[in-house]
């Protein structure tokens, strides 16, 4: 199969409709609370690629009128508690909803950060209510990167077949992918660092997700043919950003790809946008109708 006889996504347009739906919540928050909602991203870790994922975040949110605060959290001195901390730092702020950035570094686990951020200011579906919530197949906020995958695979409309393999079980991707797709009578098989016979369980599925952050190691030999991939992997070359997928190999075999980048990661932004709209639109109605 050449290039031209598969579908190339373009996560850009994609996003388009995305963000129209989301400048119209925010124009709406602002009409009945006469500010621009607040988006809080706290990056305990600061590191650079975080620091160019923040003002990626900041400049989609001043494309569609939310106020970003990018939050550099410092390791508390002593033994102050984090959560005790970051609570002071995040009453100042007042914002409407929260990101948390990862990785997170050693001094706050991952149960600290779901604790930190309350379910009503919860953008990235980590809190454990919300987790709950999804397992029980409830409707609810779920990770960025699993939703925009969720939706990429929605939109196929099932062009590929339902059976799903996805290589990531984190509590980010992976987890809650694979549930969100349960849910929705998908078939799924989840993949991990320590799977037997990696080639046998992806080259079986019809549709592959892979966020393993190795670059280049999906070819064609790990896929079916007329297989769609979505490549969530992202990773920094001596030749450039590059994803799970090595793009010039599965190219003649797949029958859609989403590249890195232009791929997921544009979905991704947009999808966050959405979810922090949504939850601060419900939490001022709910205000109103209290």
């Amino acid at each position: 199969m050449a290039i031209t006889e598969s579908v190339l996504f373009d996560g850009k347009v994609f996003s388009r409709k995305i963000d129209e739906e989301t400048l119209g919540l925010s124009r709406r928050f602002y009409d009945i609370r006469g500010r621009k909602p607040r988006l809080a991203i706290i990056d305990p870790a600061q590191t650079s690629e975080n620091s160019i994922y923040g003002r990626s975040k900041i400049k989609k949110g001043e494309k569609l009128s939310i106020e970003c605060y990018y939050i550099r959290v410092p390791e508390p001195a002593g033994n102050k508690s984090p959560l005790a901390y970051i609570e002071n730092l995040l009453m100042e702020a007042e914002p409407d909803g929260i990101i948390m950035e990862r990785p997170l570094p050693p001094w706050i686990s991952e149960r600290d950060a779901t604790q930190i951020v309350p379910d009503y200011l919860d953008v990235e579906g980590i809190n454990l209510l919300n987790m709950g919530k999804n397992m029980a197949g409830e409707k609810t906020i779920i990770p960025a990167t699993a939703d925009a995958c969720l939706q990429i695979i929605e939109s196929l409309d099932g062009k590929f077949g339902k059976d799903v393999c996805i290589v990531n079980r984190t509590k980010v991707v992976g987890r809650p992918l694979a549930l969100a797709l349960i849910n929705r009578n998908y078939t799924v098989t989840v993949c991990h660092s320590q799977t037997v016979d990696l080639k046998e369980k992806t080259s079986r599925a019809g549709i592959v997700v892979t966020a393993t952050g190795k670059p280049e190691y999906l070819d064609s030999s790990y896929i079916s043919k007329g297989a769609a991939v979505i490549d969530v992997g992202i990773t920094r070359t001596e030749k450039g950003v590059v994803g799970d997928a090595n793009f010039p190999d599965i190219q003649g075999k797949a029958g859609f790809i989403t590249p890195v980048p232009g791929g997921v990661g544009p979905v991704t932004t947009s999808i966050l946008m959405k979810n922090f709209m949504t939850i601060a639109i419900k939490r001022l109605e709910d205000r109103l109708n209290y």
